[in-house]
């Protein structure tokens, strides 16, 4: 019965000839009893092998003789069988039919089973629980298995709906045991649903072998890629504790730095535990440079994680810098803190010659922020281009303290400032903006001036009146033309007045009349100005004395004083 019933035993004729055989051998026993007889039992008795009474249990069940089957049971002592054939069908008849004591029993007698055959028998039909995996525990202590059963563990794994309390003590028996489970396999569908404890029972069950650099990377990727930090830290604790040689790819540690569940103090505990590892200079960069640039994590885990971050790599690439300063807007008021980090390390200035220039001509940042950027910048060493010089004297909205002691530092770091620098800041600032002493820090003996700004000083700027004639003097003398030929256009009395830079002046001054007179008579008799010229006045061409008697009074006091002091009003036409 047992060739018949056992697939590959023998060839399908020799089975049906065994089977006839057998049938006429039953039919025998059953017409000399359809029950067990006094007989019988005393031979069974008289037998009391219990090898024979293991063989004879599957028998008697194939043919469906449950008295026989029952009675040759209730005298079998599993333990004491010892043939490996009676104890694998002892054990594939009792988990047919359910009756697991006796599947206790034969499954306690390692010794006479062929393991692998009873590792298959209880993977696949063994009820799910604690005495499944205590039971594939047993056999796989036993190291009689072969590179087949870790296919079968693997299959089971994969395919059974086993609990993973189950799956966990397996894997963990099989991998302690030299039975290297695929790792790649329990990572992806094991660890993720095993619970705290029992994942990291695995791993330190691999991290005790010696590992392949694959599963190496496996265990790091796991780590860093953890829902919990407590994990996280204890896999990278297993994998440290196996002596193994690691080398952390900086991918692994961004992707853990980007998970937004992860509180500040769990990526504190995770970058902790694998700064213990190696991480090459070129990863290190990486690292940094995503987190400064790049990472999205809210501004107060980004205030506790960047100084760390820094003080692991303390001389940034050019680049990273740049970037950070020039395009990372989300650090907000922190951002000037984190830069003065960054450039207290020690960074070579000398790299960042454009970084100043670049910072303050386009900025993602606030007004406050950028003028405290700015001046760590500037503290730090850092020079300014003469394009960007003049944009900042002339566009900046700092105040004139503020700009001054700019100028000075910028100066003082080597900055160079262009000889048209006093010029830009009369032709481009607002004249209620003027600052006397602003201007006369960036004037050089080479400055040199246009039309507009001689126009602009002299016309709307109010300086104090001690210098302003000495300072209009002085900006005339730098005037790259004749001060006689530039062409002024005001507005007076609601007309459109278009006449020389004199008559301008004395039209709408609004200095005190001393000074005005001082400018006036130096324009007469040093430049020859022609105080009667004919004017254009919305249009039509008259001499200055026709227009000033015919507005004479919508003239300021200061004006009329002038007309008559150089008897503008009794002139000759």
């Amino acid at each position: 019965m047992i060739s018949v019933i056992t697939p590959g035993t023998c060839s399908e004729r020799d089975a049906r000839n065994l089977f006839a055989q057998l049938k006429r051998n039953y039919e025998l026993l059953q017409d000399i009893s359809t029950s067990v007889s006094d007989e019988e039992e005393a031979l069974y008795e008289f037998l009391e092998e219990a090898d024979i009474f293991a063989t004879l249990i599957p028998v008697y069940d194939s043919l469906n003789d449950t008295a026989r089957r029952d009675f040759v049971l209730q005298m079998l002592d599993a333990s004491q069988v010892y043939s490996k054939e009676a104890n694998g069908n002892l054990l594939t008849y009792s988990l047919k039919n359910a009756t697991l004591e006796l599947a206790d029993a034969v499954l306690q007698n390692t010794d006479n089973i062929n393991v692998s055959m009873a590792l298959l028998e209880v993977l696949q039909k063994y009820p799910d629980g604690t005495q499944k995996g205590k039971h594939v525990s047993e056999l796989i202590k036993t190291h009689a298995l072969s590179r087949d059963d870790k296919a079968a563990i693997e299959k089971y794994l994969s395919t059974s709906s086993d609990s993973i309390d189950t799956k966990s003590a397996i894997i963990e028996t099989a991998v302690t045991n030299d039975i290297d489970v695929s790792l790649e396999f329990v990572v992806r569908n094991i660890l993720p649903v095993a619970g705290d404890e029992k994942a990291l029972l695995i791993l330190s069950a691999y991290c005790s072998k010696k590992l392949c650099d694959d599963d190496v990377l496996r265990i790091l990727n796991y780590a860093c890629s953890c829902e919990k930090a407590q994990v996280a830290v204890g896999a990278l604790d297993c994998l440290k504790h196996s002596n193994q040689y690691v080398l952390v790819p900086s991918k692994m540690v961004i992707a853990m730095l980007s998970e937004p569940h992860l509180s500040a103090s769990d990526k504190f505990a995770v970058l902790e535990k694998i700064f213990d590892f190696k991480i090459d200079a070129k990863n290190m960069e990486a690292i940094v440079t995503n987190y400064l640039c790049f990472n999205q994590d809210p501004v107060p885990t980004r205030k506790e994680i960047i100084p760390y971050l820094l003080e692991k790599a303390p001389v940034l690439p050019t680049s990273t810098v740049q970037n950070y300063v020039l395009k990372c807007a989300i650090d907000g008021a922190e951002k000037p803190a984190i830069v003065k980090t960054i450039f207290d390390n020690g960074v070579n200035t000398s790299f960042f010659n454009e970084l100043l220039s670049k910072y303050m001509s386009a900025s993602p940042d606030n007004y406050e922020v950028k003028t405290a950027i700015i001046e760590i910048l500037s503290s730090g060493g850092l020079k300014i281009d003469p394009s960007s010089f003049i944009d900042y004297i002339c566009g900046s909205q700092d105040d004139v303290p503020t700009k001054i002691q700019f100028i000075k530092r910028m100066v003082s770091n080597g900055s160079q400032l262009r000889n048209d620098a006093a010029n830009a800041y009369l032709e481009r600032t607002a004249p209620d903006q003027f600052s006397s002493e602003l201007f006369s820090l960036i004037f050089t003996p080479s400055s040199s001036f246009g039309a507009k700004a001689v126009e602009r000083y002299l016309l709307y700027c109010r300086d104090r009146d001690a210098i302003k004639a000495q300072n209009f003097r002085t900006i005339a003398e730098h005037f790259s033309g004749d001060i006689g030929t530039i062409a002024c256009q005001i507005n007076h009395a609601g007309d459109s007045v278009t006449c020389n830079i004199l008559q301008a002046y004395i039209l709408i001054s609004t200095d005190q009349q001393s000074v005005t007179q001082e400018i006036v008579n130096w324009l007469i008799t040093q430049r020859r100005l022609k105080i009667n010229a004919e004017i254009t006045v919305s249009g039509r061409s008259m001499k200055f004395k026709k227009y000033v008697v015919a507005n004479k009074e919508q003239l300021s006091n200061t004006a009329n004083f002038i007309c008559e002091q150089y008897k503008v009003y009794t002139m000759l036409f």
